[in-house]
């Protein structure tokens, strides 16, 4: 039985390499490496001989026997990054991810409580509470921005340089998605304009109306928070970029929705401009779809 790929990660750990630093000793990419521990590829003979000497085991050992179980390496994280670049990597990706969920989260909960505000209104009419959902909305997403941000902040003033350790295939593979996925998410939100039209055309009447946009908001939410994770997700792939004009990449769709709903209260509360008010929203989104397509442009 083989048990190269197998035996190949964990004589690797066990002697104190990481993919990138046993890429270097045997002369090959770290790509190599990597598809040889995941069973993608297989050295040739020679290689394999030179394997077997660095890592201090004999043929067998690396191709055949099964190994004792050692202890498992430790997860990079923020907190704890290995020295490695390939930890460090794995560690920016790993805080990339969060960062995007927690801004999308933070966007789309913001939708969220302005659609929980219009289904109010059309359920029992205008009345203050309907602000309600909104405002904590507002505030468990400010709490959201607020502690990704900081967490990303430090992680930059931690680690000022970044390795870049993705495979091209990977990009390449983002790229694709991130097209298809804000072209899909901009097309939602245009669609989702047409269907509040003809919905409200079809069925008229206050209440109703206020009901069709509370759904319409909740599908803009969906589309939005589509977009602004991708375009957060970015930063895992433009590392050209890393440390420098890029800080600031990652809160610009949320700043711009910050500031849509600043402007949705102010019409609200001081003119009471509720319902025509949401508008700036599908804007609002639209803008962060045309924003993020010029930042990989």
């Amino acid at each position: 039985m083989n048990r190269f790929s197998e035996n190949l990660s964990q004589l690797r750990r066990e002697a104190g390499y990481t993919q990138e630093s046993l890429a270097e000793a045997m002369g090959v990419s770290r790509q190599a490496v990597s598809k040889w521990e995941s069973g993608q590829a297989m050295p040739e003979a020679a290689t394999l001989v030179d394997l077997a000497d660095l890592l201090g085991c004999s043929l067998d050992q690396l191709m055949r026997e099964e190994l004792p179980e050692s202890l498992p390496a430790p997860v990079p994280t923020a907190e704890n990054v290995p020295d490695s670049g390939e930890g460090l990597y794995a560690a920016w990706c790993a805080l990339v991810d969060r960062f995007s969920a927690m801004v999308a989260a933070g966007v789309t909960l913001i939708l969220l409580g302005v659609a929980s505000t219009a289904a109010l209104e059309g359920l029992w009419g205008e009345r203050d509470l309907n602000a309600l959902p909104l405002l904590g909305a507002v505030a468990v997403a400010v709490f959201l921005f607020i502690t990704g941000g900081m967490a990303y902040g430090d992680f930059q003033k931690a680690n000022p340089e970044m390795p870049d350790c993705c495979f091209p295939e990977e990009r390449v593979a983002f790229q694709r998605r991130f097209r298809v996925g804000i072209a899909a998410a901009v097309t939602g939100i245009l669609a989702d304009v047409f269907l509040l039209v003809a919905l409200v055309a079809l069925f008229p009447g206050e209440r109703s109306e206020q009901l069709f946009s509370a759904l319409f908001l909740v599908i803009l939410a969906g589309c939005v928070g589509s977009i602004v994770y991708l375009g957060v997700q970015t930063e895992k792939y433009e590392l050209e970029k890393y440390g420098g004009e890029k800080k600031q990449g990652p809160n610009i769709s949320g700043a711009i929705m910050l500031t849509a709903t600043a402007v949705y209260l102010v019409l609200g509360f001081t003119r009471n401009l509720w319902h025509p008010g949401w508008v700036v929203f599908p804007i609002g989104g639209i803008i962060c779809g045309i924003v993020e397509s010029l930042k990989k442009s």
